[in-house]
C-alpha cells in the first residue's frame, strides 16, 4: 500500500538523493586534525570505498571497520570487514561477484532486497598513535554513512571523526539500535526513501571529506520541483554544540582503553532515554559501554535526566586545547541540535521564506509552508534541504492555514494535493501535475484540515461567530466545489482543527473534526442522521470543556486521543474512552507549564509515540511532554535556542525521520530540530486513509 504511494512519487526521488551544494567548515583547534583531512585519498580506486578514522588528536590505528547494509524490515546485514592502517585509513573493494560473507574487505550490493543504505562502523583500535600494537580502546566507536548501495563508488570517502559521528547519530538516531549498533527501517518503500535521504541531513551538519562541522551550507534550488533557479537556502546548524559533543566523546576516545576515567564519566552521565521516547520501545536501556552508545543516549535524552549529568558531560570538554572549535563556552540547557534555513534570491513573485505559517509534511518528507507576507507564496523545502517549490496563488494576498489531502488516483495510489488559503479563496496545488485550482469560499479561512475520504475543511470567523465549512470531495474534484457550513458553534477564534480516525479504513465517509475555539472549550463536529439542537447540514457539534485557559493548538494521537494547548500554558488531553466517547484524562493531566518550559503555546503536534511537542511563542524554545505520566522531557526553560533559530514560534510538524520543523510568523527562516522526535507517518490525511494514522512509519 505504502510502496504503491512511493512508486507514484519516484519522479521526485532525485530530490531526496541529490548532492547538496558547497559548505563552509569550522576549523579544528588541533593542527593534526586539520592537516590529516585529505584532498584526495590514496587508497581510493574506481572499485573501492574508503575512509579514515581520526579520534580527536590522533588517527585510530588497528580499528575494526565493518561495512553494513541497513535493515529494511529485517536486520542489518554485514557486508565487509577490514582494519585501519598506520594512518587510520581503510578501504573496501566493491565488485559484482556476490557470495561474500562479510568477513573480508570485498563486497557486492545485495540482489534480494531493494538497494539499501550503506553505512560503516569503526570500533576499537589504538587511539594514541604510540606504536603499541596491543593497545586497544574498545570504547572508541564511530559511524558514517555512504549512501544508496547502487549509487556509491570509489568517489565516496568518509572522514570518521567525533564530529561526523555526532552529526551522523543526530540524523540516524531514530533508526539506530544501541544494542548492536545497527540501522533499520520498516520494509515499506516510503520509509526506505526516508532512510536513503539521511546522508543529505548529515552533510548539512558536517563535511564528510574533512571530518569538521559546517558553519553553514548554501543549498541551491532542487530540480523536479517548481521554483526560480536563483533561489537558494543557507542552512546554519548549531556547529558549536556539535563541536562540544565531539569534544566530550573525544575525551574517552583519546584514552588508552575503556577504563580511562573520562570514559567512566561519559558512560555514567549519558543517561539512557526513558521508554516510549525513541523509535525503540524495548524497555530500559543499559549503561553505555562505548562512545557510539553514549552519543545516542545524549541525543535521545537531551537533558541527560538531570543537570548534574549534563554538567558532568560538559566538564569533559577541555577548557584549553579542545580538538574541535568553536565550541560552547557554557553548558547548554539541552543537547538538541537545530538547523536554521534562510533563503536568498527571489521566487517569480515574492520571497521563498517570509513570515512562514502552518507547516505540513508530504510522503517524501518535503516540508510545505505558506508565507504570510503580502503576495506570500506556498513554499517547500525538500527532504535534502533544498528549495523545491515556490508557488504564488494571489499576488495581493498572503498564504495562511494549510494541509495536505488524501487525493486518490487509483487503487492504493495517492497523489496528495497541498492546500493553502487566501483572503476569500482556498487553493489546491498538486506537486506532481503542478496544477493549481482556486475554490472561492466567500469568507476568510483561518485553519484547514483534510480527512481520509477526500474532503477538505476550513474554519472562518465573522461578526463574533466562528464556523466550520466542508469542501466535499475537494481532493479529487475536477472543478471548484461550493463550501458547506457544517457548524456555527466552534467559538470566536477557531484557529486549529484536525480530523480523527474513528471510521473504517480506508475511510470513505467523513469522520469527526476537532476544532479549538479560542475560548474555554473545544468542539467535535461529527456527521449525523439526526436533527435538532447543534445539528447543521448533517453534522452535530458537541463541545468539551477545556479547563485552564482558552484552547488554541490541537493534535491527535494514533488512538484519537485529543491534545489541546491553552493560552496560559497548559496542555489538556481528552482521552478516547470508547468508539464514540471522549472524556478529560485523569492523572497528571492537564499538564501545566512550570516543569517543561511551556510559554505561550500555540501550535501543538504529537510524534509517533504520542509525545507532545509545543512551539513557544513567548520564548525562543520548544517544549516536549511524554505521553506516559505525563512527564516533562524538555527542561524548565524548554529546549532553548537563540532567536535566530526560534522566535515567536507558532507552527510545528514532525516528519518521518523524526525531525521537528518549526515556523514563526514574522520570521524569515524555518528551523529543523534534527532527529529529536519519534518519526510519524506523513501526510496526515493519507495516514487516515491507509490505516497508518499518526503511527510510526
Amino acid at each position: 500500500m505504502i510502496g504503491n504511494n512511493s512508486a507514484r512519487l519516484t519522479g521526485s526521488t532525485r530530490n531526496l538523493l541529490a548532492l547538496l551544494a558547497s559548505s563552509v567548515a569550522f576549523s579544528a583547534g588541533c593542527s593534526n586534525m586539520s592537516s590529516t583531512a585529505p584532498v584526495t585519498n590514496s587508497l581510493a580506486t574506481a572499485a573501492t570505498l574508503s575512509g579514515k578514522v581520526h579520534g580527536g588528536n590522533q588517527p585510530v590505528i588497528g580499528a575494526t571497520v565493518t561495512l553494513w547494509f541497513a535493515g529494511q524490515g529485517a536486520p542489518a546485514i554485514l557486508a565487509a570487514t577490514t582494519t585501519t592502517d598506520g594512518t587510520g585509513s581503510f578501504s573496501f573493494a566493491k565488485d559484482t561477484a556476490g557470495g561474500h560473507d562479510g568477513t573480508t574487505p570485498s563486497w557486492s550490493c545485495p540482489t534480494n532486497v531493494g538497494s539499501p543504505l550503506v553505512y560503516v562502523l569503526s570500533q576499537g583500535g589504538n587511539t594514541q598513535n604510540n606504536g603499541v600494537a596491543t593497545q586497544n580502546n574498545s570504547a572508541a566507536a564511530f559511524i558514517a554513512l555512504y549512501g544508496d548501495c547502487t549509487s556509491i563508488s570509489g568517489a565516496n570517502f568518509v572522514y570518521m571523526s567525533e564530529v561526523t559521528t555526532v552529526a551522523t547519530m543526530a540524523a540516524v538516531q531514530q533508526f539506530f539500535n544501541p544494542a548492536d549498533h545497527s540501522l533499520k527501517a520498516d520494509g515499506t518503500g516510503q520509509q526506505r526513501l526516508i532512510m536513503l535521504n539521511l546522508p543529505n541531513t548529515v552533510s548539512i551538519l558536517a563535511d564528510a571529506a574533512t571530518g569538521l562541522a559546517n558553519a553553514s551550507k548554501s543549498i541551491s534550488a532542487a530540480g523536479g520541483g517548481s521554483i526560480a533557479p536563483g533561489v537558494s537556502l543557507t542552512a546554519t546548524p548549531e556547529a558549536a554544540k556539535i563541536n562540544t559533543l565531539a569534544n566530550i566523546i573525544s575525551s574517552c576516545v583519546n584514552g588508552a582503553d575503556a577504563t580511562d576515567p573520562a570514559c567512566g564519566t561519559l558512560f555514567s552521565a549519558a543517561a539512557p532515554p526513558i521508554p516510549n521516547t525513541t523509535n525503540l520501545n524495548g524497555g530500559n536501556f543499559p549503561t553505555a559501554t562505548d562512545t557510539l552508545q553514549a552519543v545516542f543516549y545524549i541525543l535521545t535524552n537531551p537533558t541527560n535526566s538531570n543537570t548534574t549529568n549534563l554538567s558532568n558531560l560538559f566538564g569533559l570538554q577541555p577548557a584549553v586545547g579542545a580538538p574541535y572549535v568553536p565550541s560552547l563556552a557554557a553548558a547548554p540547557t539541552d543537547w538538541t541540535i537545530g538547523v536554521s534555513y534562510a533563503s536568498t534570491g527571489a521566487c517569480t513573485t515574492g520571497s521563498f521564506i517570509a513570515s512562514p505559517t502552518d507547516i505540513n509534511v508530504d510522503a517524501l518528507d518535503n516540508v510545505w509552508f505558506g508565507n504570510a507576507e503580502t503576495g506570500g507564496n506556498l513554499s517547500a523545502i525538500s527532504a535534502a534541504g533544498a528549495p523545491l517549490y515556490c508557488v504564488n496563488f494571489d499576488a495581493g494576498a498572503s498564504a495562511t492555514g494549510g494541509t495536505i489531502d488524501s487525493n486518490i488516483v487509483g487503487p492504493n495510489n495517492y497523489s496528495p494535493n497541498v492546500w493553502f488559503a487566501g483572503p476569500s479563496s482556498m487553493y489546491r496545488y498538486n506537486p506532481n501535475t503542478k496544477a493549481t485550482l482556486a475554490f472561492p469560499v466567500g469568507v476568510t479561512p483561518l485553519a484547514i484540515t483534510a480527512d481520509g475520504a477526500g474532503n477538505v475543511y476550513f474554519t472562518a470567523a465573522s461578526g463574533g461567530t466562528g464556523s466550520l465549512y466542508q469542501l466535499p470531495g475537494a481532493a479529487s474534484a475536477s472543478a471548484a466545489v461550493a463550501p458547506i457550513q457544517i457548524s456555527n458553534l466552534v467559538g470566536t477564534n477557531p484557529v486549529r482543527l484536525m480530523a480523527d480516525n474513528t471510521s473504517a479504513t480506508p475511510q470513505t465517509t467523513p469522520g469527526n473534526i476537532w476544532v479549538s475555539s479560542g475560548s474555554s472549550f473545544i468542539s467535535q463536529v461529527s456527521p449525523t442522521a439526526t436533527t435538532g439542537a447543534g445539528v447543521l447540514n448533517g453534522f452535530l457539534t458537541t463541545t468539551f470543556s477545556a479547563p485552564l485557559g482558552s484552547s488554541y493548538g490541537i493534535s491527535l494521537d494514533h488512538a484519537s486521543d485529543v491534545f489541546i494547548s491553552s493560552d496560559i500554558g497548559a496542555i489538556i488531553q481528552l482521552a478516547r474512552s470508547g468508539p464514540t466517547t471522549w472524556a478529560p484524562a485523569g492523572g497528571s493531566w492537564p499538564f501545566t507549564a512550570a516543569t517543561a518550559g511551556i510559554n505561550g503555546p500555540t501550535g501543538i503536534a504529537v510524534d509517533g509515540r504520542a509525545n507532545t511537542w509545543i512551539p513557544n511563542s513567548l520564548s525562543p524554545s520548544l517544549s516536549e511532554i511524554s505521553f506516559f505520566g505525563p512527564n516533562p522531557l524538555s527542561p524548565a526553560t524548554g529546549f532553548q535556542k537563540s532567536s535566530s533559530y526560534l522566535n515567536a514560534s507558532n507552527a510545528l510538524a514532525v516528519d518521518q525521520a523524526g525531525n521537528v520543523w518549526v515556523a514563526g510568523t514574522g520570521n524569515n527562516f524555518v528551523t529543523e530540530i534534527v532527529g529529536g522526535a519519534v518519526p510519524i507517518y506523513e501526510p496526515y490525511a493519507v495516514g487516515i486513509a491507509v490505516g497508518r494514522f499518526q503511527a510510526i512509519p
